[in-house]
């Protein structure tokens, strides 16, 4: 096959016919993914990586190709809160979450898998099993939904209809992952299986999680750090949708494990505490550690917020202005993100250079 190529030496994407790989994708020969790791790998030079940054370094998150998915997305959006407005106060909750489970399917079959949209297949995933779930425990309860709060859990009296109504909510959810194959839709199987697995623990021992709720996320929390890993030691090089999977999952567990592990440090020593802000400050820094490591941002994006506190508490233990505080936190926080993002590939280098002959680096992108 004769190549085409520019006056630079890098192959012509045009040779490759942007209409022809849409073609592909919609008769399904490739995926939405595979054509774009290959306009990628065509129009790169030989040897070298885009912006000197591997795949694993890009921490790439596909699910948007440009604004007709984003304006695509604006119409599904518009149309569900149209449904769920138009049908509330006709037909129970339960019923109207049941009608519009049944139309983010139909529109699945559309968008997902028919023409392949990666934002509106994400929107749709993530939408369908919360919509599905209330549906399945209003039924199962005729209606009569549980009030949950931060601080309760299930009425003992509702688990023995709650845990079929999970069970089926999770059937749902990866028949809905089959069908479909968004990535994005693991992360909602997980948390309904840990949903179920928590309902059956408190089923065998009342009151447990409602007493020990920080504890109980935590290990949540690890529990979807620990799948995360299994999908990205699949995929080191991070070139497949184990990748995504991986991601989703990640910053579904980064929030719970540091939202946990700072609740059971307030409750010790309360949040208007010197030794509270040092606490968060050791944990970015430990989960700074780790998601160097394993090269992974999305586990910092939950810490962020509570690093900004505590900077801006002893910030203001100098006896400043709180404007004054606020801008230095801002400064102090924003300096620090783009000194670690910047520096990230000579961290970890840094970071994984004491295991270069261990089995770790069978489970991890390699440092770049």
């Amino acid at each position: 096959m004769t190549t085409t190529t520019t006056s630079d030496g890098i192959p012509d994407p045009q040779a490759l016919s942007p209409d022809r790989l849409a073609a592909a994708v919609e008769a399904g020969i490739l995926s939405e993914h595979q054509a774009d790791q290959l306009t990628e790998f065509w129009v790169m030079p030989q040897g070298s990586g885009a912006s000197g940054l591997t795949h694993a370094d890009r921490e790439e998150v596909r699910f948007v190709r440009g604004f007709h998915d984003i304006f695509i997305s604006i119409g599904l959006v518009v149309l569900m809160f149209g449904l769920v407005f138009g049908l509330h106060g006709w037909v129970d909750d339960w019923l109207v979450a049941g009608i519009s489970a049944v139309v983010i399917w139909g529109l699945a079959e559309l968008f997902a898998r028919r023409k392949r949209l990666a934002l509106p297949s994400f929107l749709l995933s993530i939408a369908f099993t919360p919509f599905f779930f209330i549906a399945c425990v209003g039924w199962f309860l005729e209606g009569d939904m549980p009030s949950l709060d931060s601080n309760k859990w299930l009425p003992a009296g509702d688990l023995l209809d709650v845990i079929p109504a999970t069970v089926l909510v999770i059937i749902g959810a990866v028949l809905f992952y089959l069908r479909f194959r968004v990535p994005v839709g693991v992360a909602s199987i997980s948390a309904g299986c840990l949903f179920l697995g928590a309902l059956l623990f408190d089923l065998a021992v009342p009151g447990i999680i409602e007493s020990n709720l920080a504890a109980f996320f935590l290990v949540v929390g690890l529990s979807i750090f620990a799948l995360a890993m299994g999908f990205d030691s699949r995929d080191p090089k991070r070139v497949t949708l184990n990748s995504d999977k991986a991601f989703w999952l990640h910053l579904m567990a980064s929030p719970l494990i540091v939202h946990s592990i700072l609740s059971m440090v307030s409750e010790a020593s309360g949040t208007e505490s010197t030794s509270y802000s040092t606490v968060v400050i050791a944990l970015f820094l430990i989960l700074a550690t780790v998601a160097l490591i394993v090269d992974r941002r999305a586990l910092l994006v939950s810490a962020m917020s509570y690093l900004g506190f505590a900077i801006g508490y002893l910030i203001i233990q100098a006896d400043v202005s709180e404007e004054t505080a606020i801008a230095v936190t801002m400064l102090v926080l924003g300096c620090f993100i783009l000194l670690i993002g910047s520096a990230w590939q000579v961290l970890r280098r840094g970071l994984l250079k004491p295991f270069a002959d261990t089995p770790l680096l069978r489970f991890v992108p390699a440092p770049n």
